[in-house]
């Protein structure tokens, strides 16, 4: 039960974020490799190659129409109200509170586009999303003050000045929570309810009860843009500095910023890119960086897919949930050590053979195990394993229950590494995978999926996604490298159409090589790292910038870490579209 003095917390902070709908509603898209059915998992028996529509239509960029010269005065883009994610909110809080355990919180996951968490115009708040920040709030507050001496500046009960105490805190935190300081309103209204509350019950219940309501505020829970200095020339204004600390801690960290990084905000330091990105430089260096930038990797390839993978028990015995989660982890370790202990690069996140494994993976791949119950680096044989795309996580992901999906594997790719996602199929048509064929009769997987060619409403789409997913049927719905298929040996040919690597090839490692070349697919990371980095689609105001970028990206030979300071250093990361 919520009592009176909570639901007049509620009121200050929490409730006038049903005003504050993140972008203007958007639709309920979910990634562009969805299958058919309620998840993306690649669990479900169905092959369909839905692509849901996206804030831009297609989910890729827009590239019909010429746009502004790019000398023009800047226009930067949209930049529609965003709302902390549920993992920025986990981990601001823990920030918060440095020194406390807090128990992750239950917050809505809002629908993906183009397979992020983070776009604004999906981020309409709800009566359940509005009840989970405040029970959250609740939670927060409860566990932090179990240990009140890792963040108070006086005794759990006030001490002799309690009212002095509670005051100093909460300009503190409340700086902290809103990521700027408090406005002369605000602080009348928090310390004002804060007073109250400390003359009606004692120092905890108020001080609880008001950091409740700054955690339920919108200053803390969206991200509040209003711009400084007009651009000269141009329909732009520049961020705050507070505003651009803000951008670059999420982006960076997905977390709220530190003392220096607020402390640079302050002096003026991130006002010029050369500050920006000296920030930046100094960001990566930490941990935090490591974990924002496998959250981001997790998101763009779905990792998350791994957790509701269900092959079939007779098909394969030796599956188990451990294994599951060792395919997970994998991926996490993987990305985490290729871009921060390995050369950095989007190639070699698609060529790298070496990896961590547990016991339950060196089985699956056939390399020597760790001790028992430890991880440990092995380097995979190059003629089976190259890169993520020949990981157990990404291949299981990508089947059914028995066989594996060429239709998955290729949208994927299409989607998510070459930005050209397919046109959903036709309505009503059976999105279910081939059955098995005649008793007796052996067939392998790709000889049941050759059935899509051979009918013509679906062979204009399919030559191009089974084209690519073919080269993936070395490995099993295991993800187990396999010669063999039913008996029959496996044919991994596979071709590329409408791509600038055009051509055949034969398998996932030469698939792997090809695109780790493509300028198509290193301008597809680009258009990926842009638009996570702002938190929306791109549109024509976009072009200039995203080729500027592309340009950068090639010139550092594909180094993720160096496109993250571009876009750091961009017009559209450092300005916003001056409001009408």
């Amino acid at each position: 039960m919520i009592d009176r003095r909570q639901a007049r917390a509620w009121m200050l902070g929490g409730a006038v974020v049903l005003a504050c709908n993140g972008g203007g509603g958007g639709n309920g898209t979910d990634d562009p490799t969805a299958t058919a059915g309620p998840s993306t998992d690649g669990g479900t028996d169905t092959d369909a190659t839905t692509v849901p529509t996206t804030s831009e239509g297609t989910g890729v960029d827009p590239t019909e129409g010429e746009p502004a010269e790019c000398g023009a005065p800047l226009d930067p883009g949209p930049a529609p109200l965003r709302r902390l994610t549920h993992t920025q909110y986990n981990n601001t809080v823990r920030d918060l509170f440095p020194g406390v355990t807090l128990p992750p919180q239950t917050i809505a996951v809002d629908p993906k586009v183009n397979g992020f968490e983070n776009n604004a115009d999906v981020q309409t708040p709800s009566a359940l999303l509005i009840e989970q920040y405040q029970r959250a709030a609740l939670a927060v507050t409860e566990a932090a003050w179990a240990t009140p001496e890792a963040f108070l500046p006086c005794a759990a009960d006030g001490g002799g000045e309690p009212q002095q105490c509670g005051h100093t805190f909460l300009l503190d935190f409340g700086a902290r929570a809103f990521r700027r300081p408090l406005t002369a309103d605000e602080e009348a209204a928090f310390l004002g309810f804060f007073d109250q509350q400390l003359a009606e019950t004692n120092f905890s219940v108020a001080l609880q009860l008001t950091t409740q309501a700054l955690l339920q505020s919108p200053a803390f829970l969206y991200f509040l843009e209003f711009g400084a200095a007009p651009v000269e020339g141009g329909t732009a204004v520049a961020l705050s500095g507070h505003e651009l600390a803000s951008r670059l801690s999420y982006f960076l960290w997905d977390s709220m910023p530190d003392a220096q990084l607020f402390a640079a905000a302050a002096a003026g330091d991130l006002d010029t890119v050369e500050g920006l990105v000296a920030e930046a430089t100094r960001m990566l260096e930490d941990g935090k960086a490591r974990g924002a930038l496998v959250n981001f990797h997790r998101q763009w390839f779905d990792f998350d897919g791994v957790a509701l993978i269900n092959p079939d028990a007779d098909t394969y015995p030796t599956y188990t949930p451990d294994l599951r989660a060792a395919m997970r982890a994998e991926l996490d370790r993987f990305v985490e050590a290729t871009l921060f202990e390995g050369p950095g690069t989007f190639a070699s996140l698609l060529t790298a053979t070496e990896t961590e494994v547990d016991a339950t993976l060196a089985a699956l791949y056939g390399v020597d195990p760790p001790p028992p119950g430890e991880w440990g680096p092995v380097s995979l044989d190059p003629a089976q394993r190259s890169g993520i795309l020949t990981r157990a996580g990404f291949l299981a992901r990508t089947a059914h229950a028995v066989h594996p999906s060429p239709v998955k594997r290729g949208v994927f790719v299409l989607a998510r590494l070459l930005c050209v996602p397919p046109a959903p199929p036709p309505a009503n048509v059976n999105t279910n995978p081939p059955d098995e064929g005649e008793p007796g009769q052996p067939k392998t997987n790709r000889e049941r999926y050759a059935k899509h060619t051979a009918q013509a409403d679906c062979a204009s789409c399919h030559t191009t996604i089974d084209g690519v997913g073919f080269g993936f049927e070395h490995y099993d719905a295991l993800g187990r490298w396999r010669d063999l298929d039913n008996g029959e040996p496996v044919d991994a040919s596979g071709e590329l159409i409408g791509t600038d690597i055009d051509g055949t090839f034969d398998g996932a490692i030469e698939l792997s090589e090809k695109l780790a070349t493509s300028t198509q697919a290193h301008d597809c990371v680009v258009s990926q790292v842009y638009r996570y980095a702002l938190g929306r689609g791109t549109g024509a105001a976009d072009l200039c910038s995203l080729d500027d970028l592309r340009a950068q990206f090639a010139e550092a030979s594909g180094d993720m870490r160096a496109l993250l300071l571009a876009v750091v250093a961009s017009d559209a990361f450092r300005t916003r579209r001056e409001a009408p």
